[in-house]
């Protein structure tokens, strides 16, 4: 008899709570596209000119581009607007560059390479050719 008791009386809490219970709003999912996108690429070599750096990076699987980034692009004081930032290499990782894009424009380039100056990654382009695109406000690269 308590057996009895004790069933029914959990079947009937369980039918007053599940009555009292709220239904879960259901939520729709709507697809938007990011208006920001990034792509990383590996570098090999970063060549410090008096007007631009000259990075050579991975392009596809088996070619190297090379890209020029120039200097003014660049603001010591870590600025939002600044277009070009480096970032200390954490241990363990290959160099890479990612570059920002805005609806599809470009927008801004990190460079992740080691700090010190005397990392093999980094060197010294000739000082006397010009680099014809160190005033450009753009990037064009090619992956």
């Amino acid at each position: 008899m308590k057996k009895l008791f004790i069933l029914s009386a959990l079947i009937c809490a369980g039918v007053l709570f599940s009555a009292s219970a709220k239904e879960k709003p259901e939520y729709k999912y709507e697809y938007q596209e990011a208006k920001v996108s990034y792509h990383n690429v590996q570098i090999y070599k970063v060549l410090d000119h008096k007007d631009a750096y000259i990075v050579m990076y991975a392009k596809g699987h088996r070619d190297v581009g090379t890209v020029t980034l120039p200097k003014k692009w660049y603001s010591s004081a870590m600025r939002v607007d600044s277009k070009l930032t480096f970032r200390p290499l954490p241990k363990g990782m290959n160099p890479y560059m990612t570059v920002i894009s805005r609806d599809g424009a470009f927008e801004r380039v990190l460079l992740t390479i080691p700090t010190s100056r005397l990392s093999p990654i980094w060197g010294i382009a000739d000082g006397s050719q010009t680099v014809s695109d160190a005033d450009k406000d753009t990037l064009d690269i090619q992956y």
